[in-house]
């Protein structure tokens, strides 16, 4: 798709320093969040792409951990779709490079999302049975109720990357603390990327530059029923991103050692973000506020 071929323009409200709403008024739906409602039970969240689901990535339940689990390979080429050249000039974000983002937008469905930057130090990647992932983390499965990570199923052998360090947010009232973990999930496999882009990359980020990576985002955040009937002080939420632009900067990031800059369009269908007691009972104000110190500069 070429950039000049886009016409739409797209509704955009500054939410807070770095962090935009914009409305997609009409998608292809190219990537697509479907959700499988059951009866009694909670939804299932699925990362659908051409018409095809692709991963599983959690459901709707308020006391249920994110994951994601890999249905079919996604088998897109190395370049999942094309950005303008503007794309990579650092400048702030703003309304204006939101229009740029057409391309990209173009690709969603219809509905709203959060567009924003942050900053990972990623580490990895991991796959299902790394032990060193998040997923067999003690405190994971001692709060979610896991025995067995294997026996749940939740990465299917795709690799993925973590953050070397959560996020930690403070609740004073209740003293819960609330740790971040941030995951990005390729949608091409290292095997597929040619070493020569990897290592030009790697000379702009050895040189200062901080070339963008694109995600596909979405945030979770369940309250364990440990925490909600108040028998644990540790909560655990997610921020996870799909990567549509940037498996080569991604893998120079990991070798640079370096905190890799994204720019997030979230989901905010593929999301949820459930309330402490103490934080009232309107989730949207405290999912912003979240996001907005996403965004903030570390």
């Amino acid at each position: 798709m070429k950039p000049e071929a886009a016409s739409q323009k797209f509704d955009v409200v500054r939410l807070a320093d770095g962090l935009f709403k914009v409305k997609v008024n009409q998608g292809r739906g190219f990537f697509k969040v479907g959700v499988e409602k059951k009866p009694g039970e909670a939804n299932s969240f699925f990362l659908e792409i051409n018409g095809s689901r692709k991963f599983e990535i959690g459901n709707d339940c308020d006391t249920c951990h994110f994951w994601f689990k890999c249905l079919h390979e996604p088998r897109l080429s190395r370049k999942v779709v094309n950005l303008p050249k503007a794309f990579q000039v650092p400048r702030p974000i703003d309304e204006a490079m939101i229009q740029e983002l057409a391309p990209v937008l173009d690709l969603q469905e219809k509905g709203e999302f959060e567009i924003f930057e942050t900053s990972i130090n990623v580490t990895g990647p991991y796959d299902s049975e790394d032990e060193g992932s998040y997923f067999f983390n003690s405190e994971f499965m001692e709060l979610w109720d896991i025995q067995d990570p294997r026996e749940e199923g939740l990465l299917s052998a795709w690799e993925h990357y973590e953050s070397n360090r959560p996020r930690v947010f403070r609740h004073s009232e209740s003293n819960v603390v609330e740790n971040q973990y941030d995951f990005v999930i390729p949608l091409v496999p290292r095997g597929l990327l040619k070493e020569e882009n990897v290592k030009v990359y790697q000379s702009m980020i050895a040189n200062g530059d901080r070339p963008r990576i694109l995600l596909l985002g979405l945030y979770h955040r369940g309250i364990p029923e440990v925490v909600r009937r108040g028998r644990s002080k540790t909560l655990h939420s997610f921020f996870a991103g799909f990567v549509l632009d940037g498996h080569h900067k991604l893998a120079a990031y990991r070798r640079a050692g370096v905190p890799a800059k994204f720019l997030v369009i979230l989901s905010h269908k593929a999301s949820k973000y459930f309330l402490l007691r103490e934080e009232g009972t309107v989730p949207r104000p405290k999912f912003e506020e979240r996001l907005s110190l996403l965004a903030a500069p570390s």
